[in-house]
């Protein structure tokens, strides 16, 4: 993926910036060179103008960073899927032994079998079930501690949880023993690839912000594609959890590799910190900060009354709430829909692990269809049309049926699969334009609490009554489900394409974004 450069910067006292940062690309050598007066520099009471004036909206540190952030999401990705192939063996492992009494059962002995077909397929809707309601109780404690206690404490806590739950699951002795370790790799989700989204969002200007949900986004198609070759190959789920499970054990490192968001800590009115973090930014970008810049940030942080907030503060206002309720309801079917066509890729016809991958793949295209288009198009129009696209692909593949070749009705739920990846994947960088920073990790994790109830919805729908009632009951609630989230983005949220983020919960209710 190619970045392009900032367009140029239209501002006063151009000779007083640096020439390595200089937007207009003159040769100001010649000039005499000032350091930025902090009192009348207007650009230093907003953090977007300085992260943009002076460190870069988007350079090599931003770069190393991103990297960093998103691969994690790799193993993310592999634990949240990795219960579609894993149901698979355990359950023909138990049926091969129900038919060879004398088969050898050393092989099991660390483990366990299930039969979970017929009346037993429930268990498969439930494991997965409670992986989501893992990931639920994880996105509210992620999303309000990430803006309590900081999105780098949070994110490591969450890799360390994943690591320790994600090694258990090797030795599970049963199989409710092993849907509460995947709860715990649920619970752990959103604090790895939430927070990355937002740290990610935090760390760049107004033009890259998609950048962060994008990258994630690419990362974590990377880890399913990489998840259908590992399934395909290894036959013993003990052995594939161990896999996907020891990456996680480096990325305790990540400790002294991942800064706080200087954004954060500015709210916090922690500036010497946030200083430290930008300077080294800026030195890596080849660029200059001035010193002490934030000395009138804090004058203006110093006249302001010191408030607490809370969940509810989501609900408390009207433009607040308006947004809020409107995301509650996108957020989950965009994730049914998602996770659905996900778990059930073969629901066209063709091999599982095939179309599984092609799943993944098809996910590349979508992320860089949106990197290309969103800050053109905007955020509303890409989620709408996302979700309509899914939804009316799944209706004419439910209408022609077997009437047309395998791979056409595989290329249609590959199709329906990339639209609601780009709906999905918007939604995360519109969630958090919409919000102030003061509440930005609340809401994202707010949001992604609620989604939940979608990815469990989706399970059951999958696993359980694709498999007992037929397609219908999965094509017929998603296409209808998507019509009316489309229909409430359109007409219920602003356009943030090019906005600052808000601040503040008066600069949401002016609609000051």
């Amino acid at each position: 993926m190619v970045y392009q450069l900032p367009p140029a910067l239209s501002i006063k006292n151009l000779d007083e910036l640096p020439s390595s940062i200089n937007p207009s690309g003159d040769d100001l050598s010649s000039k005499p060179k000032r350091t930025p007066s902090i009192d009348s520099d207007d650009h230093l009471d907003n953090f977007d103008d300085i992260l943009e004036y002076y460190v870069h909206s988007f350079g090599k540190y931003q770069l190393v960073q991103f990297l960093l952030l998103c691969i994690p999401t790799i193993t993310v990705a592999m634990h949240v899927m990795s219960w579609t192939f894993v149901s698979l063996e355990i359950q023909e492992s138990s049926i091969q032994n129900s038919t060879n009494t004398t088969e050898d059962d050393t092989n099991f002995s660390i483990g366990f079998k299930q039969d979970m077909n017929g009346k037993n397929s429930w268990m498969k809707a439930t494991v997965q079930s409670l992986y989501y309601i893992g990931q639920m109780t994880g996105s509210y404690f992620c999303g309000v501690m990430g803006d309590k206690i900081g999105r780098k404490k949070v994110f490591y806590i969450a890799i360390v949880i994943q690591s320790l739950c994600g090694l258990l699951l090797c030795v599970a002795p049963n199989w409710w023993l092993f849907a509460i370790l995947k709860a715990g790799t649920g619970f752990s989700q959103p604090g790895i690839f939430g927070v990355a989204v937002v740290l990610g969002t935090e760390l760049v200007g107004r033009r890259y912000r998609a950048l962060g949900s994008v990258a994630a986004g690419s990362f974590y198609a990377f880890g399913e594609i990489i998840l259908a070759g590992l399934a395909y190959l290894i036959h013993d789920y003990r052995l594939l959890h161990l896999i996907i499970s020891l990456p996680s054990i480096l990325f305790l490192s990540y400790w002294w590799l991942i800064p706080e968001s200087a954004r954060w800590l500015i709210s916090e009115n922690r500036f010497q910190e946030a200083d430290r973090i930008l300077n080294k930014a800026a030195k890596m970008n080849g660029s200059h900060i001035p010193e002490n810049w934030w000395r009138k940030m804090e004058s203006c942080a110093a006249n302001k009354t010191s408030n607490s907030f809370s969940t509810l503060d989501l609900l408390r206002t009207r433009e607040m709430r308006k947004r809020t309720l409107t995301c509650f309801f996108i957020w989950p079917v965009s994730t049914m829909m998602y996770y659905g066509l996900t778990m059930k890729s073969d629901i066209g016809g063709g091999n599982l692990y095939v179309n599984f991958a092609l799943s993944g793949l098809m996910e590349i295209p979508s992320m860089i269809l949106v990197y290309c288009l969103i800050d053109k198009v905007g955020r509303k129009p890409l989620v709408s049309m996302g979700l309509l696209t899914a939804g009316l692909c799944l209706i004419v593949n439910w209408i022609v049926g077997d009437s047309i070749p395998t791979y056409a009705a595989v290329m249609q739920t590959m199709i329906a699969k990339g639209a609601i990846t780009v709906a999905y994947t918007v939604m995360y960088t519109y969630t958090t334009e919409l919000f102030p920073t003061i509440l930005r990790n609340t809401a994202v994790g707010c949001c992604s609490t609620v989604a939940r109830i979608g990815a469990i919805t989706s399970s059951c729908v999958a696993l359980w009554l694709v498999d007992t009632y037929g397609k219908l009951t999965m094509v017929i609630p998603f296409c209808i489900l998507a019509i009316l989230a489309a229909a409430a983005c359109q007409l219920l949220l602003p356009e943030t394409n090019g906005k600052k983020l808000p601040e503040s919960i008066s600069e949401v209710e002016g609609n000051h974004i």
